[in-house]
């Protein structure tokens, strides 16, 4: 019987992967943040060596790209140290771990979509931090770790570009969207089952891409969107990633080559829209339920 230690349980993805665990009823525990800090590595050991998990899956993370390049240092604390923390203990009690990392390890100057095994070259202090965890956990841990490289991540809870364009959307408003990056839009809930499957099957361990199948820009994600809201997609005009000033430079060109983890048979991979117009109405609820409109 699996016992699962759920890291970041109440994030965009880790939220997603405690409903399959519920629904599944699989043997788990999610402590917050303010019960177990991954960064404290005694509290760490002491609360793995209780409960004795067959598996660690972490979806914590610092995910604000900007604010990394400001705070790089609290960014390591949580995308590496913690990790490092987390691959120590687990190899010391035999539990291999599931690590959620990204595309932004990648620079983005392809024009093919990148494999695992494809020269990382990180074009901002977020895809930095995410990339020496990791090293970390592979350094510590080769012989117990599974990292997901992912992208575009969306799902009913936490801050996302999904749930931002569908507010946006269920107001009418008009919105500016770049139309330069390229990349593969990823339902949460997709990728946790995928996890939960990984778990199960027990491929090789290593690096292996997910997202959902298929490309597109952010504008014509957008757009899509705004159509399946019931919004007019005209309401959305395309703009260069350069006008946005922003601190971060993003990767232009971000698409995953998913053929190892197919090669694997761990999941279905299912294609970008109709994974989106699959979670949008629970995406489009969750905004009304909330009372953020």
């Amino acid at each position: 019987m699996s016992r699962i230690l759920l890291l970041g349980g109440s994030g965009i993805l880790g939220s997603e992967v405690l409903n399959q665990l519920q629904v599944r009823n699989i043997d788990y525990v999610s402590p917050k943040s303010s019960d177990l800090d991954i960064r404290d590595r005694g509290s760490l050991e002491s609360f793995i060596g209780d409960f004795k998990p067959n598996w660690v899956i972490n979806c914590a993370a610092w995910t604000n790209v900007d604010g990394a390049e400001d705070s790089f240092d609290s960014a390591l604390e949580l995308n590496s140290v913690a990790v490092k923390n987390i691959a120590e203990v687990a190899k010391k009690y035999e539990c291999p771990v599931i690590h959620i990392s990204t595309d932004y390890v990648f620079d983005g100057d392809s024009s093919n979509p990148y494999s695992e095994t494809a020269p990382v070259n990180p074009v901002n202090r977020y895809g930095q931090s995410k990339l020496q965890g990791e090293n970390a956990l592979l350094e510590a841990f080769s012989e117990g770790a599974y990292i997901i490289r992912t992208s575009w991540l969306y799902g009913t809870k936490g801050k996302n570009f999904v749930k931002t364009m569908a507010k946006k959307a269920l107001h009418n408003e008009s919105v500016r969207v770049v139309d330069d990056q390229k990349g593969s839009p990823t339902s949460a809930q997709d990728l946790a089952i995928g996890i939960i499957r990984l778990s199960k099957t027990q491929p090789k361990p290593g690096i292996y891409h997910y997202s959902n199948t298929g490309s597109c820009s952010w504008f014509e994600l957008a757009r899509a969107i705004y159509k399946k809201a019931g919004a007019d997609s005209n309401l959305v005009e395309p703009i260069p990633s350069a006008s946005l000033n922003l601190k971060a430079k993003r990767p232009r060109y971000s698409l995953l080559s998913k053929e190892k983890w197919n090669s694997a048979g761990i999941s279905e991979i299912p294609d970008w829209e109709s994974s989106l117009e699959k979670l949008l109405p629970e995406i489009l609820a969750e905004i009304r339920e909330s009372g953020k409109l």
